[in-house]
């Protein structure tokens, strides 16, 4: 480092102030190590270049909390996009779950060659689904119609609810167990 450079401290803190020219350079001596670990972590390049924009605008909004006593300024941005990249890495999880979901929906929605008699089964089947779902308590049966016909996470159903998110996994887990017992025959 020549002694007209500036540290990457130094350019965090000015970053932190405001200071646009600042953060071009921080990005022009960050931006390529960032992008090779987003892209060996995400495994996608556009995904990798979406996270390093999200990362940066991030880094711009929160430059002023950095501390260079707590860390190196590297350091503490690695620290930023890997949890963005993490971040990312669980909605396209989510995601991918979603699109399996909606593929068996579609599946099971596809018409088909059914018998009259796998038509009856399934009507008693559906009724059966039906009945056992009526059966739940109905802070359960809400919040297994949020999870899983209206496809809602935890995290939104209890947003919207206005609920702690232990108390919705754990009355979903609840009514899918007894919702379990209930389609077995069991009164449990």
């Amino acid at each position: 480092m020549t002694s007209l450079e500036i540290s990457d401290e130094t350019l965090v803190q000015q970053v932190g102030q405001g200071d646009v020219r600042s953060f071009e350079k921080l990005y022009d001596r960050f931006s390529p190590r960032l992008f090779g670990l987003l892209r060996q972590m995400l495994e996608d390049e556009k995904e990798a270049e979406d996270v390093l924009q999200e990362g940066f605008l991030y880094l711009w909004d929160h430059a002023s909390s950095y501390n260079p006593d707590r860390s190196r300024a590297f350091t503490w941005t690695v620290m930023i996009f890997r949890h963005k990249a993490i971040d990312r890495m669980r909605a396209l999880g989510r995601r991918a779950r979603v699109m399996e979901s909606a593929a068996c929906e579609l599946a099971v929605l596809e018409p088909t060659a059914v018998t009259a008699g796998e038509t009856v089964d399934m009507k008693e089947r559906q009724k059966r689904v039906h009945t056992a779902l009526n059966e739940l308590p109905g802070e359960q049966r809400k919040l297994i119609e949020f999870a899983f016909l209206k496809g809602l996470t935890h995290h939104a159903i209890a947003e919207s609810l206005n609920l702690p998110l232990g108390t919705v996994k754990t009355n979903i887990r609840r009514g899918l167990l007894r919702l379990r017992d209930l389609m077995k025959g069991g009164q449990s």
